[in-house]
């Protein structure tokens, strides 16, 4: 499974406690064997169709969220605290976003909704919302099928197409086939009318949207209107600096939360603290001596 440290932090260049909204890294996560967690009590879905996952098909697709090993660990930790702001604000839906494609958003939005799912105070709905490139049904290897797409156009129902996966108490939707006029379909009443009946439906429902790319188009900034609150995921050593101040600007109006640093890579051993050498500090401060 591919190494993944989550790094987060408040907005771009941010270096003080209060301004740091989900504290730093101080070391690098391994991926390892780990046992099951325990699940949350599990909610009867009567009517939302239930479709069992196999656990290596989880495995394949990096979803660390179900095991106890440090990359899940990560996850609790950055579940834990995103839902300390998302409570005192009263918020529900959450974006996943990056500057460019590539970065894992996807993988990191599935693993977040299901720590969010394993709460026992909580559901959790995750939305394919990347309509021009959905991935979500093919991370969970479900059949082809309809997804939120054909919703927006009115060709199919909601309850026809959520789907309970056997992980903890979370639904998912689907994004159904790519099409082309995503950012229309953002703006739609429909669209508007799916979140307001989202929200509504169950208090306790936390909602994950995996959404496009925000340099790629129109479509992320069309959606974050509905959205409560947004996080930006950044590829390390991959996604350019003025790309993630380009994003950090256009989501200055989506309560950016913060940024989470993926695909980092494994952090040098530090070297025993040894006594420097005479004249040490007043060479490094420019001093004489």
């Amino acid at each position: 499974m591919e190494k993944i440290a989550i790094a987060l932090q408040r907005i771009l260049g941010a270096e003080t406690e209060e301004e740091n909204l989900f504290g730093p890294v101080h070391e690098a996560l391994h991926p390892e064997a780990s046992s099951p967690v325990c699940l949350p009590g599990r909610i009867e879905y009567t009517r939302t169709r239930i479709v069992e996952i196999a656990p290596h098909v989880l495995e394949r697709h990096r979803v660390a969220a179900v095991t106890n090993n440090a990359t899940a660990d990560a996850f609790r930790l950055l579940r834990t605290q995103i839902l300390m702001q998302m409570r005192q604000n009263g918020w529900q839906t959450l974006a996943v976003t990056s500057p460019n494609k590539g970065a894992g958003k996807s993988t990191v939005a599935l693993n977040l909704a299901i720590s969010f799912a394993m709460e026992v105070d909580y559901t959790a709905l995750l939305v394919d919302a990347d309509l021009r490139d959905p991935d979500l049904r093919n991370m969970l290897e479900l059949e082809p099928g309809p997804g939120l797409a054909d919703y927006l156009v009115g060709k199919a129902a909601l309850e026809d197409l959520l789907i309970h996966p056997l992980v903890g108490n979370l639904v998912v939707l689907p994004g159904g086939e790519p099409v082309a006029n995503t950012s229309e379909l953002m703006r739609s009443p429909m669209m508007a009318e799916l979140v307001r009946e989202l929200r509504g439906r169950y208090p306790d429902r936390l909602i994950v949207f995996d959404v496009p790319p925000i340099l790629s188009g129109a479509d992320t900034l069309a959606l974050s209107t509905y959205m409560d609150a947004t996080i930006l995921l950044v590829e390390e050593c991959k996604t350019a600096r003025d790309d993630i101040e380009r994003s950090c600007d256009l989501l200055r109006h989506s309560n950016l939360m913060g940024i989470v640093l993926n695909k980092a890579r494994e952090l040098p051993e530090p070297d025993p603290i040894r006594r420097p050498k005479p004249g040490f500090f007043a060479r490094l401060f420019g001093a004489e001596g």
